[in-house]
């Protein structure tokens, strides 16, 4: 491509090195400036086939950026910098943008998308508008600091356009890294301003600068300067940034009512900006202003324009679920979150916590402890670990917290058990301590738990026998699962109300014959003789299978007779 890429660095090799070959695929004539005067540069640009110039440092960006001009095959250029790179998977693309571009007229300078990255961080990414391909026989740069190409032709009407290419960026990265740069880049922008004490991009980032650095009176000083000069115009690139700049030091010097008034006059220029509507939901929480706070982050998912991207997706529906739970107002949070995207971590991980919340409400797990023993009560609640409901141990004995190693469980007595299994109007699960959860699908038992219908929920339940014809181990269904109507409860065992469905819940569990032995069925119950027959009692299980069978015949049959 007959275009002439050019890059001033110094001491940054690591980033240097990712820069070049990021840009290979433009097959361009590369000019690197370095002020720094390294060796391992020169070798790492001119491994990379660029071209290797040194510049002595003068205190000026602009004397630096037109003498990598100066050293260029080509009238066209591309400015970059070596915490800068492109994207490889965006080559075509950018390549058939740079083509289209460099065939125009030559007094326009094309401004890209400087798209800021944060380590780890995959949203809310900053896309600085800048402007950094023109041709050098209009175009040179001037300023010490900030340095903008400015054309070199007197009365020429000269014009900038955008195109759909990005420069990725971390040069920012780091608090520390953020005010030494302002504080570098100020005391240049300091000298510049001697010589032009009136220029209105200067103003801006002398305001900004003095922002960076926390000198807040200084900072406006220069910043209202800036708001208020005769050519500031609201279509500039920076406009955005000068007047937020501006809302923000007004707020840190406490000028409430000047912030609202400037809010409400900066909304008629804004309109279409979610960065605006974003950033004032902001200053509206600061200023304990809730409502006006919501309103703002929803008039910014209407946005169409941003500088900052999700502003008007993600990062304001995740504000709004945020606020909105703040507010207990769990459905309208659930809501907004989950309008995010599934790759938006922040808001899947806020939505599992209100789930989780619900499902805490709509279910509560009761581990009936007959052993009175924590260690054999610790491997039952650590098979429910998994499950994220409320846990209430029912025991006669008193356990410390250390002994139930979890802060979630709390304890009932079997008597106020009893009374409250009556009237909860939630579900139930009940387990016997000794017994371990070994299998269960959660999404289905959050799907049937969510439908909130009566409900006789039997589990599967595996037990142990002594008959090697059946694999040592019995397979039964018995109801453990309870919800939307009384159920009664004895010996061990939950009784099922004639009002509520009985459907197979997906739990299985691990119940050993202790556990069995422990319930204290009453005699005449089918599942005492099934425990009889596990344990290998088979006469005695034989009689207490007729006498049960012989009981229903009986009750069965009265049932039927004609009244």
């Amino acid at each position: 491509m007959d275009l002439s890429v050019c890059i001033i660095t110094k001491n940054e090799n690591k980033k240097l090195k990712r820069c070049l070959k990021s840009l290979a695929f433009l097959e361009a004539d590369i000019v690197v400036v370095d002020t720094g005067f390294n060796d391992e540069t020169k070798k790492l640009v001119t491994d990379l086939k660029g071209r290797y110039f040194t510049f002595e440092w003068c205190d000026d960006f602009s004397a630096a950026r037109n003498y990598s001009l100066e050293q260029a095959y080509y009238d066209d250029i591309m400015v970059i910098d070596s915490d800068e790179w492109l994207d490889e998977k965006e080559a075509n693309f950018n390549k058939a943008a740079l083509e289209s571009f460099i065939r125009r007229d030559l007094y326009t300078v094309a401004c890209c998308y400087q798209v800021s990255i944060q380590p780890n961080v995959d949203y809310g990414k900053n896309y600085a508008i800048v402007g950094r391909i023109f041709s050098k026989k209009y175009f040179h740069y001037e300023g010490k600091a900030h340095e903008q190409p400015v054309s070199m032709i007197e009365n020429v009407d000269t014009r900038t356009i955008m195109i759909n290419l990005k420069m990725y960026h971390d040069g920012y990265n780091g608090a520390e890294v953020l005010k030494g740069k302002a504080k570098r880049n100020l005391d240049l922008l300091l000298k510049n301003l001697e010589t032009e004490p009136d220029k209105l991009y200067l103003l801006f980032q002398i305001g900004r600068s003095y922002l960076g650095l926390g000198e807040y009176k200084l900072a406006l000083k220069y910043l209202e300067r800036t708001v208020n000069h005769r050519y500031f115009h609201y279509r500039y690139p920076y406009s955005y940034s000068a007047c937020d700049s501006y809302l923000q030091t007004l707020l840190a010097l406490g000028k409430t009512e000047l912030v609202l008034e400037k809010l409400t006059s900066f909304a008629k220029k804004f309109p279409n900006l979610a960065d605006f509507w974003y950033d004032s939901g902001e200053i509206y929480l600061k200023l304990n202003k809730l409502e006006e706070a919501i309103d703002s982050f929803k008039r910014a998912t209407k946005c169409t324009r941003t500088e900052v991207s999700d502003r008007n997706g993600d990062l304001a529906y995740y504000k709004l679920g945020q606020l909105y739970a703040d507010l207990g107002d769990i459905k309208q949070a659930k809501s907004y979150y989950e309008k995010c995207q599934p790759s938006f971590e922040l808001a899947q991980k806020e939505l599992l916590v209100l789930r989780q919340a619900e499902l805490k409400q709509i279910i509560t797990i009761y581990i009936l402890d007959h052993f009175n023993d924590a260690e054999i009560l610790k491997l039952t609640l650590a098979s429910l670990k998994e499950l994220p409901f409320e846990k209430v141990v029912v025991s006669q004995r008193k356990y410390s917290k250390n002994d139930l190693a979890s802060d979630e469980v709390v304890q009932l007595t079997p008597a106020v058990f009893a009374e409250y299994l009556k009237e909860a109007t939630n579900y139930g699960f009940l387990i016997h301590s000794g017994e371990r959860l070994v299998d269960f699908d959660l999404n289905q038992l959050k799907e049937l738990l969510t439908s909130k219908k009566a409900l006789s929920g039997y589990s599967l339940i595996s037990s142990p026998n002594q008959i090697k014809a059946l694999g040592y181990r019995s397979y039964y269904h018995e109801l453990r699962l309870v919800g939307g109507v009384s159920h009664d409860f004895y010996a061990g065992l939950l009784h099922p109300n004639a009002e509520a469905e009985e459907e197979l819940i997906p739990l299985t569990i691990e119940s050993p014959l202790e556990v069995r032995a422990s319930l204290g069925f009453e005699t005449t119950a089918s599942v005492y003789a099934n425990l009889l027959f596990m344990q290998g009692n088979y006469q005695a299980a034989l009689d207490h299978y007729q006498a049960y069978f012989m009981a229903w015949r009986k009750a069965y049959t009265v049932r039927l007779m004609p009244s």
